[in-house]
């Protein structure tokens, strides 16, 4: 079973808005566990975009992890760090522990699934739905759940670039509901990939 463990973030400078890659690097140094445990989910921190691929941080930035229950406590260890994003420095507070919320619409800012043999001008909209069914089936969720991709988005990682498409699973169940947000869909969960949350709640 997996919890929200959710940091509250300052800082008075601007962090990029491709932050992924950047943020679980900064997180590996501060605490070897991040390299170690690709287990544990890292979501995009939440900002206001200023343009120039930046954001900054607002009262509702935070660094959220997806963990499971029993690592928690060493989690604990980040608060009151400063952890260096890129040229930026981030004062990590203190956490607040959160249940998964089991709602019937999910969404995934940009999930990414390695497809053998395709490039990335050949991932259209039906190649990547196909791919993510595939895995809803191995995770045994219902075949009613519906998949919607949406916009097109890219992750960096120094000098490639990972693509792959904004998700939205709509017509879940509770246990479907509770399976997605545990186990996510793809790769790259420790640099914000794949990792669900309530459309409600949804980030830009």
């Amino acid at each position: 079973m997996y919890v929200d463990l959710s940091f509250r973030l300052t800082s008075n400078a601007s962090i990029s808005a491709d932050h992924g890659y950047h943020l679980y690097s900064a997180l590996s140094r501060a605490l070897p566990l991040f390299h170690q445990n690709n287990e544990i989910g890292i979501h995009p921190i939440r900002g206001r975009h200023i343009g120039n691929r930046q954001i900054a941080l607002i009262p509702e930035s935070n660094l959220v992890l997806r963990v499971p229950v029993n690592q928690t406590r060493e989690l604990l260890n980040l608060s009151g760090q400063v952890i260096q994003i890129r040229k930026t420095e981030v004062l990590i507070g203190v956490p607040q522990t959160n249940a998964l919320d089991t709602q019937t619409h999910l969404r995934s800012r940009l999930v990414v699934i390695k497809i053998s043999g395709l490039d990335a001008a050949q991932l259209n909209r039906e190649v990547f739905s196909h791919a993510v069914r595939k895995q809803l089936t191995a995770c045994d969720v219902s075949s009613q759940v519906r998949v919607n991709p949406g916009k097109r988005r890219t992750l960096r990682i120094r000098d490639k670039e990972i693509v792959g498409y904004e998700v939205i699973l709509t017509n879940l169940d509770f246990e479907d509901s509770l399976k997605i947000q545990n186990h996510g869909i793809g790769g790259r969960r420790h640099m914000g990939c794949g990792l669900f949350i309530p459309l409600q709640l949804r980030q830009k």
